[in-house]
């Protein structure tokens, strides 16, 4: 029988106005908090929430936004400064995915006066982190519940995953209002690289019958909220069916843990300076693809949950009908559908295939994956 470990250390508040109970959480640590956010975000309707809640009760706030679409570990050293310069007691990470493991690092290395470089060479921290806090604009975070960032190294923008040594955020707040701070169009991609993540950990090595449930709950929930921002992108219950899928997916990524789409994204945006989310839809049908060769009939099962009849159809035929019902859906959203035009070219392939076995998580795929395998696939999207 196959041993199932689940473990959620982290408080989590999910629902409209979820942000109230943020004051709540953070009083035992003090009344100075550093905010960790991007440009963008920094002008929302959000932040300036977060920032009247914490006014309203006492709490002092200095405000971090030098995150870019193209930011790197760089800027983590500055937030670090700034934490020590203000006083801070504890950390706001408000933001998407990138901007989340920034802000959980800073919080991590700031009461050790660390660097980040150090740290990325595998120095831990020699104190207690910072308290962080989540706030995912985007109703996500893959990494909430696990011991572990994402992180693009300044120095050669080379994707790492690093280990934050058994630390989590204190509490996540999933506002499913935060996604009305993020242009309606990037927010329909955002769901897409939830789909990723959910349909990758569904077919992982690792996953159980509790991981694999709670994925497709997270699958079935990304396609209705699609179909709804499709119709009226405004729709609340839209938002609030993301935000679902975000967190129910996070959960089962506790069991699961990411995979191949996980890191073809990372690193093909950190080293060719592209959205992350666009990346994620066009790798998306690899990863479909991947799954027909080694588990067709887990791919099939999610003919239903897409309006998708499979009756008569083999396992395979099922399972392609899922790609061609994907690659249509990730069409609609007119996104560039080729990594060719991310500057992405031929020569590249190699040296991206070999980043990607760099990752301990790769030996979670269902079924060994060569270099040349992979190779041929990304050949595919160019």
């Amino acid at each position: 029988m196959q041993q199932v470990v689940f473990n959620v250390p982290v408080r989590t508040y999910m629902g409209n106005d979820s942000l109230g109970r943020i004051t709540g959480e953070a009083a035992p640590f003090g009344k100075r908090c550093l905010i960790i956010t991007n440009s963008n975000v920094a002008e929302s309707e959000i932040h300036r929430r977060i920032i009247n809640i914490l006014e309203s009760d006492g709490t002092s706030a200095i405000i971090f936004d030098n995150i870019g679409p193209n930011t790197n570990t760089s800027v983590i050293d500055s937030a670090v400064s700034l934490a020590a310069s203000g006083k801070a007691q504890f950390i706001i990470g408000l933001g998407g995915v990138k901007t989340l493991s920034i802000a959980r690092t800073a919080a991590l290395i700031a009461p050790s006066k660390l660097k980040v470089d150090d740290f990325l060479d595998g120095i831990r921290p020699s104190r207690m982190p910072l308290p962080f806090f989540g706030v995912p604009t985007a109703c996500r975070d893959p990494f909430m519940f696990k011991d572990s960032v994402m992180l693009a190294d300044g120095r050669n923008l080379k994707c790492r995953l690093k280990s934050t040594h058994g630390e989590y955020p204190r509490a996540v707040f999933i506002d499913p209002e935060a996604a009305a701070s993020i242009p309606a169009a990037t927010f329909t991609f955002t769901i897409m690289d939830t789909l990723m993540y959910a349909i990758e950990g569904y077919i992982s090595e690792k996953s159980n019958f509790l991981s694999e449930n709670l994925f497709l709950k997270a699958i079935s929930a990304v396609v209705t909220s699609e179909r709804k921002l499709d119709e009226n992108t405004e729709d609340r219950k839209a938002f609030l069916k993301a935000a679902r899928a975000g967190l129910v997916t996070a959960m089962g990524l506790s069991m699961a843990g990411p995979g191949l789409g996980a890191a073809l994204s990372m690193i093909i945006s950190s080293r060719f300076r592209v959205p992350r989310v666009l990346v994620s839809a066009v790798i998306l049908p690899v990863i479909l693809e991947y799954g027909i060769k080694v588990c067709p009939e887990k791919i099939a099962r999610l003919a239903p949950i897409l309006n998708q009849s499979n009756s008569g159809l083999s396992s395979v035929d099922a399972a392609e009908r899922v790609i061609e019902t994907i690659r249509h859906r990730i069409g609609l959203k007119r996104v560039t559908m080729r990594l060719s035009e991310f500057n992405v070219g031929i020569d590249d392939l190699g040296s991206i295939a070999d980043a990607v076995r760099s990752f301990d998580f790769i030996t979670q795929l269902p079924a060994p994956l060569s270099t040349d395998e992979l190779i041929y696939m990304l050949r595919k999207t160019l």
